[in-house]
């Protein structure tokens, strides 16, 4: 197998794009080489950006040893990820790069290049905002899980779906790390003991951990489309109009909800960040909390509306005037979401895995106070959810206990 490098990426594109033009200055550059902000975090693959006057292209590569952590994955991801993608173009091309072309022998594939736009979490790690990320996330999320369902495939291409996508060893990382290793995980002391002493004590309630244990059970049995599986901000890029969706190699047959409520889990960390970094004023402060929770409410109205939309008009013809199913899935989806938000906060909050949403804060004491705030909600949100009929019911609890927090300090 040929490994890419800055040295012969250029040959290697040239034999694969007849069009490709190295006449004209070529700058190659390894993503992840740069900072956060224009790179975002956590690189397992290797990832060029080649740019010319006339287009600019990344080429990923996975190889069977991380890049980052040095230890074996599987090399099957870079296929999963490619087919996955084709898959979520063909629904929502406005939300996905375009594939160029997929070398499987080597594991690569090229694909245009989108850094143009922003790494969401770094941009709202700055306060910027993005007036239309809800709008757009919840019609991504909507559309490619419908699309990829049995209420709409025919049962063959359902079950072949099914049986491409089931990503193992991908799948196994998240059902571990996410639903069981939180109980287990070293605690972060540097908040202090006080901290690490309430994180334990939530971590080893039996209530909290039979809720994970019911969510994980779905998140491993119920195949209901194909979902990203790892959609937090560091996996969107995007503009005030535009928005791009990347690195889908987890993707797989999964329930509906998940990814809405890990998007929600990344949003409510930046609120409670936001509850108590440094702003240029309090009124900046209360704007940039209106719009994250703005953007939760437009997320989960615009899923529930679009997949309704969905429904409508496309569900097979057996499904057809079945109103109580389709509210049934969404009233499920309600449940489920912010289990899922809860668990993937509950998991980087209570770790030493860093978390960018909270280090950006630099006053230790107002960063503990972020991230209790955000295990509080967590739990909140996690037995609250029984009851929840719509978007508001969960921003109320969020801001029910931030009220309540605020009243202790």
């Amino acid at each position: 197998m040929i490994k890419i490098t800055k040295e012969n990426i250029i040959p290697y594109l040239k034999e694969h794009l007849p069009d490709f033009d190295d006449s004209l200055p070529v700058n190659i550059s390894m993503v992840g080489e740069g900072t956060e902000e224009e790179d975002g975090d956590g690189y397992v693959n290797y990832i060029y950006r080649v740019q010319t006057p006339k287009e600019s292209l990344v080429l990923k590569q996975g190889t069977e040893i991380s890049r980052v952590s040095q230890q074996e994955i599987a090399t099957y991801r870079n296929r999963l990820e490619y087919n996955s993608m084709r898959i979520f173009y063909a629904i929502t091309p406005e939300y996905v790069p375009y594939l160029k072309f997929q070398d499987r022998e080597n594991n690569i594939f090229v694909m245009e290049d989108v850094s143009d736009l922003k790494v969401v979490r770094f941009q709202l790690n700055k306060n910027k905002m993005f007036p239309e990320l809800g709008r757009q996330c919840g019609e991504f999320m909507a559309k490619t899980e419908f699309c990829t369902s049995e209420y709409y495939l025919s049962r063959e291409q359902y079950r072949g779906l099914q049986k491409h996508f089931e990503n193992t060893e991908l799948r196994k990382i998240m059902e571990d790390q996410m639903f069981l290793d939180c109980f287990g995980c070293d605690i972060d002391y540097s908040l202090g003991k006080n901290f690490a002493d309430f994180a334990d004590q939530f971590s080893k309630d039996s209530r909290y951990r039979t809720e994970l244990y019911k969510l994980r059970r779905k998140f491993m049995s119920h195949a209901d489309g194909l979902i990203h599986a790892d959609l937090h901000t560091s996996n969107i890029m995007a503009s005030r109009d535009k928005m791009k969706v990347i690195d889908m190699e987890f993707a797989f047959m999964g329930p509906f909800g998940y990814d809405l409520g890990y998007l929600v889990g990344n949003l409510i960390s930046q609120y409670c960040a936001a509850c108590f970094k440094r702003f240029p004023s309090e009124q900046n402060r209360k704007q940039f909390k209106a719009y994250l929770l703005a953007t939760i409410q437009s997320l989960i109205e615009t899923y529930m509306k679009t997949f309704t939309l969905c429904w409508e008009r496309s569900v097979k013809e057996r499904y057809r005037g079945q109103q109580g199913l389709l509210q049934s899935i969404l009233q499920e989806v309600m449940v489920d979401m912010p289990g899922y938000a809860s668990m993937v906060n509950w998991f980087r909050s209570v770790s030493e895995i860093p978390y960018p949403d909270f280090d950006v804060i630099e006053n230790k004491d107002a960063k503990r106070n972020a991230t209790v705030l955000s295990l509080m909600i967590d739990w909140g949100i996690m037995f609250g959810r029984y009851k929840y009929q719509s978007a508001d019911d969960l921003i109320e609890t969020i801001i029910g206990i931030e009220e309540e927090f605020r009243k202790s300090l």
